[in-house]
């Protein structure tokens, strides 16, 4: 293969690559620099090669283990498929893919999302300031490209492994012109966890089809994407729980002719069903003691015009959103719905001032049930005194508002549970305010470092009260949450030598604006640390190449995160229905102390692999050996307040993965 780089400017640039040789090409790819450490005014820009740089059970990266090593992104655990970014919750997290949204695309066990590395074309992650055109979330966006299929020659791929089994195609509907492109995976955990003996009640899977067609002027895609998760987090655990996504979407990027530009239109229906209850009745498929139902229509389109030195975009975005939730405790249900009408406008302007480029954008977004538009204003900034890639500066800042409420148990961050609705009564949109700043810097031989500091706050957020009794409610609390920190990277890249590691240090509270969150024994509780709130964190990750073996590892460590200690336990016994006291006097019940006022043990885990490619006649076999937790650290995944335990994430576990892919 042959490389060249093509750096484009402000001004119009031709270029004519010379062949080396006559014959047939096999690709031209063309990608936007990037890096690990190239992080822009909160912006990550993620390739498909980035993914394969960290070490995984399967042959493919995904985008979830590469997301988990960003500086800012925490998760509870190996199991749970919810990612916390810089004090935000998973609800407040906007997932794109082609342009429809998607609500739970992290799968059950932590290394693997609806997003394997044979299908990203390309990611942009934002972990805060991003631009009007992202409306609705208040937290971060992560904007997915599907790679689209080849047009010139069928090709396939299966993999197996201990956690995963897919299937993979490719190929040509009009040669030249129009292709295809699916992929199949499913988890195999449970099924050989019970050959050798053990519990292991977790099982994922995921289905994407793509349709792309091309012409002088436009592209249009069709694409569908569907996921399921379900099982227990412990094997203990009398509950056991399921989601799943379904994603249906088209859309077309043109430039007419004439028009200095481009429209981009999109047109999707995203569906969200997921439900916990009692194992041995839920698995059967009798019932669930919570559910939660959530369909969103969205259609958008924007304009992006040259008007000059100017480049202006500006667009709209309309959607109806559908939300329906029942929760039961064994005694009572209670079952409600909303229907969200959404809808915004964006501008926003590419400004260059020399090597200052400003990009100040406003979107007006509708309120639901008021009929009233509200603005959001923000700004992006970068300064690279040097060119490209050179040094950067960089900053962003910006109002947002979200309207859509996902409601989770504070008490138990493990859950995968989330109830989602609209504004309570009496609540008005969740408000933010982000402001951050960072700098990013070659210093020669392949070393790239960069760092960034942030501060966000954000009002109206719903808060479930500390009720005495430990059982999931919607009856909520307004509160701020108040996050700030500061991350540093370096990557190196010299050779065959890969080297990457992040630094980060965070700090989330909530505070109650409306009263405290529960007052026991004349003490008020109005303020906490979520149990999302990790002070340190570290990530290294390594790639060497030696020869046609690619051997990788990485290492994790995080501070504690907070939980909630016990204060003691009692007895209930409800005014109604008396129990036989002789052989059960009552509930009993956990009495907590102040929310979290613990912290677990600091978690650190090495994960190590090797991999080769060998030519088995006109196919190419991948074979990835490893080991996950390497050295068989007991990492907590949650402390079980109710049986006095701790439950461990994974131990060491060894495995073999190998893909069978044509040529």
């Amino acid at each position: 293969a042959a490389y060249d780089t093509l750096t484009v400017a402000t001004e119009p640039t031709t270029w004519s690559p010379e062949l080396a040789a006559a014959g047939a090409l096999d690709e031209v790819v063309v990608q936007a620099a990037g890096g690990a450490a190239d992080v822009s005014g909160g912006l990550q820009r993620i390739r498909p090669a980035d993914l394969g740089r960290i070490p995984s059970p399967d042959v493919a990266g995904d985008l979830a283990v590469y997301l988990q090593t960003l500086p800012g992104v925490v998760t509870v655990g190996d199991r749970g498929g919810g990612l916390f970014v810089r004090g935000g919750t998973p609800s407040q997290n906007l997932v794109l893919v082609d342009g429809a949204p998607i609500f739970q695309p992290f799968h059950v066990v932590g290394f693997f999302s609806a997003f394997s590395e044979d299908m990203v074309g390309a990611a942009d992650f934002y972990a805060g300031g991003f631009g009007a055109r992202y409306t609705g979330r208040v937290s971060s966006v992560l904007d997915v490209t599907l790679r689209e299929g080849s047009t010139e020659r069928l090709q396939a791929a299966g993999t197996a492994g201990p956690f995963v089994v897919s299937a993979q195609g490719e190929g040509p509907l009009v040669r030249g012109t129009s292709s295809w492109i699916a992929s199949a995976r499913t988890s195999v955990v449970e099924p050989l966890a019970d050959a050798i003996g053990q519990d292991v009640p977790l099982q994922f899977s995921d289905a994407l089809v793509k349709v792309s067609t091309a012409s002088a002027a436009s592209r249009c895609s069709a694409m569908g994407l569907t996921t399921y998760d379900r099982g227990r987090l412990d094997a203990d655990s009398d509950d056991a729980f399921e989601w799943r996504n379904l994603v249906v979407g088209g859309r077309c990027i043109s430039a007419p002719s004439g028009l200095d530009g481009r429209i981009d239109v999109a047109a999707s229906v995203s569906h969200l069903d997921s439900g916990i209850g009692p194992a041995d009745d839920f698995l059967r498929g009798e019932g669930r003691e919570r559910s939660s139902r959530l369909t969103e229509g969205r259609f958008s389109s924007e304009l992006t015009r040259s008007l000059g030195r100017v480049r202006l975009r500006t667009g709209v975005r309309a959607s109806l959103i559908v939300t329906a939730f029942r929760l039961g405790d064994g005694t009572s249900t209670r079952e409600d719905g909303d229907f969200l009408l959404g809808g915004a406008a964006h501008t926003e302007l590419d400004l260059t001032f020399g090597p200052l480029e400003l990009t100040p954008g406003v979107a007006l977004s509708l309120k639901p049930f008021d009929d009233a538009f509200v603005l959001e204003p923000r700004i992006r900034a970068s300064l690279k005194p040097s060119g490209v890639r050179g040094p950067e500066i960089s900053a962003a800042a910006g109002l947002y508002r979200q309207s859509l409420v996902g409601l989770i148990d504070e008490r138990d961050a493990a859950s995968p549970f989330i109830a989602w609705t609209g504004p309570p009564a009496d609540f008005d949109a969740q408000k933010a305010v982000h402001l951050l700043a960072g700098v990013t810097t070659p210093l020669g031989a392949g070393v790239r470092v960069g760092a960034e500091a942030y501060a966000r706050r954000i009002d109206g957020l719903p808060v479930p009260i500390w009720s005495a009794r430990t059982q999931f409610t919607l009856i909520p609390t307004e509160a701020r949450s108040t996050s700030y920190g500061a991350d540093a990277r370096v990557e190196v890249q010299r050779g065959p030598l890969y080297v990457y590691t992040a630094y980060a240090y965070a700090m989330t509270e909530y505070t109650s604006l409306r009263g405290p969150f529960l007052v026991r024994g004349g003490s008020p509780f109005d303020a906490y640390h979520p149990a999302h709130d990790r002070r340190h964190q570290i990530q290294t990750a390594v790639q060497l190449t030696l020869g046609e073996v690619e051997i990788g590892g990485r290492w994790q460590f995080g501070t504690g995160l907070p939980y909630t200690r016990p204060y003691g336990f009692d007895v209930v016994v409800p005014p109604f229905g008396l129990p036989e006291v002789t052989t059960s006097p009552g509930f009993p019940r956990v009495v907590f102390e102040q929310p979290f006022n613990g912290r677990l043990p600091a978690y650190h885990r090495l994960d190590l692999s090797a991999g080769t490619a060998l030519a088995v006649g006109k196919a190419d076999l991948d074979v990835r050996v490893g080991a996950v937790n390497t050295y068989n650290r007991d990492n907590v995944f949650y402390y079980d307040v109710f049986r006095g335990r701790r439950v461990n994430q994974l131990p060491l576990v060894p495995y073999v993965s190998a893909r069978l892919r044509t040529r």
